[in-house]
C-alpha cells in the first residue's frame, strides 16, 4: 500500500512540475516561440513548408493541448494544403524529458491539392529512405469539413471529395523496425463525405465504418442514396505481406441510370431502374500496380429503360444515309454498362439525338458483363434489346493505357449473327472509329446496288456474333 501510494505522488508531483513547466514556458516565450517551435517540427516531419499564419494558444484543461489558426503547407511556393484550425494535444511527462508525444490531433476544414502532372511527379514530397521503425499512436484523430482534390493530368482525370468528416479512435501505427508502418495498423473509425466526384462518378452522403487490427483493414458502407437506388459495399485492405491485398465488394439495387450516366449532356433524357455490382481484387503500393493487378467482375442490368427524343430502332433503320450516326456511340453509351461513365468523355453523344428528331424508344433488356484481368476488362455477355433489335458488343477496354481493345458493336438478327457491325480501336478520349460494314440486308429498303452485293451474305449461314442471356424481341419483324 506504502508503494502504490508513493507512486500516486511522484505521479502528481510529475504532472505538477510539468504544469509548472509549461506555463512559466508559455509565459516567458508566448505565442510566438509556439508558433516557431511548430513550424519547425511540422516541416522537418512532412519535408515541405509548414507556416502557422494565424495565432497560436495553449490550453492546460482538460487536456495540454496547442492550437494553431491558419496553416499552409507548401512546396515550391505553392499551397499543398491548408487548415483553418490545427488543435493537437500533448502528453504532460514527455514533455519533462523534452520529447513531444502527441495523444490527439484535430483538423477544421483542412484542404489538400494534390497533383501528379504529366512526367508523373506529384506537387508532394513522399519521405524517403526506410522506415523508422518509430510506434505512432493517436487516442483520437478528428478532421471536419475536409476537402480534397487530386488531379492527374498523366491521366485527365480529377477526384474530389467535399465535406469530409473522420473520426478515428485507438489509431497505431508502425513499432517493427525497417517494416511497414501499416503491417502494423490498427484504428477504429467513421468517415462520412458529403459529395465524391471521380471523372464522370458521383455519390452524396456517403457514410463508412473502419476496423482496423493488426495491419487487416475493413471499411464497409450501407446507405439508400447510392445513386438513386441502395447500395452496400465492403473494402478489405491486408497490409501484413510484402505487397498490399486489396478487395472491393458493393452492389446497388434499384439504381438511376440516369444518375450512373449523370454526366452525359443528355443523361436526363434518360429513365429507368438497374442493378449494379462488383467484386474486384488487386495488389501494389502505387496505383499504377494496382490498376496493372486489377480483376475480378463487373456487370450492369436493367430492363424497360425509356429513351426520351432518342428511338435506336429508328436510327439503325436509315443507317445508311446517316451521315452522323455511329453504333458504337450507342455501344459505349450505353453496353458499357459498369464502365460507361469512364467513356463517354469521348463522344458527342447529342448527335444520337439530333439524328433520331425527337422519337422516343425503350431498351426492354440491357446486360452488360464483364471480366476483369490485370486491368483489361473483356466483354462477357454485352447486349441489349429494343422493341425490335438487338445489339452487342465484344472485345476488350485496356484501363492500363485507357484505350479500346478489338472492340466491336454490332446489330444482330433472330439467330444472334451480325447484320452490321463497326470497331473501334485507340484511346477512350479520342476513340478511333471504323466504317459500318453491312454484313446483311436490313428489311427497310436498300439500294439496288447494295441489294444485289448483299445476296452473296443472305444466302448461307452466318457466324453467330452473340449467344449470351439477352433473347431476341418477341415481334421481332426485322432481321
Amino acid at each position: 500500500m506504502k508503494n502504490r501510494k508513493r507512486k500516486l505522488l511522484w505521479i502528481a508531483r510529475g504532472v505538477g512540475l510539468a504544469l509548472v513547466v509549461l506555463i512559466i514556458l508559455v509565459l516567458l516565450f508566448g505565442a510566438k516561440a509556439l508558433k516557431s517551435r511548430a513550424e519547425a517540427i511540422a516541416s522537418r516531419f512532412l519535408q515541405m513548408d509548414v507556416r502557422v499564419r494565424g495565432g497560436a494558444s495553449v490550453s492546460l484543461f482538460p487536456v495540454f493541448s496547442v492550437s494553431l489558426a491558419d496553416v499552409a503547407v507548401q512546396n515550391g511556393g505553392a499551397d499543398v494544403a491548408t487548415v483553418a484550425r490545427v488543435k493537437v494535444g500533448l502528453k504532460l511527462l514527455p514533455l519533462l524529458t523534452g520529447r513531444i508525444r502527441i495523444s490527439r490531433m484535430e483538423l477544421a476544414e483542412p484542404v489538400v491539392s494534390i497533383v501528379r502532372q504529366k512526367d508523373g511527379a506529384l506537387n508532394i514530397k513522399m519521405r524517403k529512405g526506410k522506415p523508422s521503425g518509430k510506434r505512432v499512436a493517436f487516442k483520437k484523430l478528428a478532421i471536419s469539413e475536409g476537402s480534397l482534390l487530386y488531379n492527374d493530368l498523366r491521366a485527365g482525370t480529377k477526384t474530389e471529395g467535399e465535406g469530409v468528416d473522420i473520426s478515428v479512435r485507438d489509431l497505431s501505427a508502425g513499432g517493427i523496425p525497417g517494416g511497414d508502418p501499416l503491417s502494423n495498423l490498427s484504428l477504429t473509425g467513421d468517415i462520412r463525405c458529403r459529395a465524391i466526384k471521380s471523372g464522370n462518378f458521383a455519390l452524396t452522403d456517403v457514410a463508412m465504418k473502419a476496423v482496423g487490427r493488426r495491419g487487416v483493414v475493413d471499411v464497409s458502407h450501407a446507405g439508400k442514396d447510392v445513386l438513386g437506388g441502395t447500395g452496400s459495399g465492403t473494402l478489405h485492405a491486408d497490409f501484413t505481406g510484402a505487397e498490399p491485398h486489396f478487395r472491393i465488394i458493393f452492389a446497388v439495387t434499384r439504381l438511376k441510370i440516369q444518375d450512373l450516366l449523370q454526366a452525359s449532356p443528355n443523361a436526363k433524357s434518360l429513365e429507368g431502374l438497374a442493378v449494379l455490382s462488383a467484386d474486384l481484387v488487386a495488389t501494389g503500393k502505387t496505383a499504377l500496380e494496382v490498376k496493372r493487378t486489377l480483376r475480378g467482375q463487373a456487370s450492369l442490368s436493367g430492363e424497360n429503360i425509356a429513351l426520351h427524343g432518342l428511338d435506336i430502332d429508328d436510327l439503325i433503320s436509315s443507317l445508311q444515309k446517316s451521315r452522323r450516326f455511329n453504333l458504337v456511340d450507342v455501344g459505349a453509351f450505353f453496353l458499357a454498362g459498369p464502365l460507361g461513365p469512364v467513356l463517354t468523355r469521348g463522344y458527342r453523344f447529342a448527335d444520337l439525338y439530333q439524328e433520331s428528331q425527337g422519337g422516343d424508344g425503350i431498351i426492354a433488356k440491357l446486360v452488360s458483363v464483364w471480366k476483369v484481368g490485370n486491368g483489361v476488362a473483356e466483354a462477357v455477355d454485352v447486349a441489349m434489346a429494343t422493341k425490335e433489335r438487338r445489339i452487342a458488343m465484344t472485345g476488350r477496354l485496356n484501363f492500363i493505357d485507357n484505350s479500346f481493345e478489338d472492340a466491336v458493336v454490332a446489330v444482330l438478327d433472330e439467330n444472334g449473327c451480325a447484320v452490321l457491325t463497326q470497331k473501334v480501336h485507340g484511346s477512350f478520349s479520342r476513340p478511333e472509329i471504323g466504317n459500318i460494314n453491312i454484313l446483311r440486308s436490313l428489311t427497310r429498303p436498300l439500294t439496288n446496288l447494295v441489294k444485289s452485293a448483299l445476296k452473296l451474305f443472305d444466302s448461307g449461314p452466318c457466324e453467330v456474333f452473340y449467344a449470351g442471356s439477352v433473347a431476341p424481341p418477341v415481334h421481332d419483324k426485322r432481321p
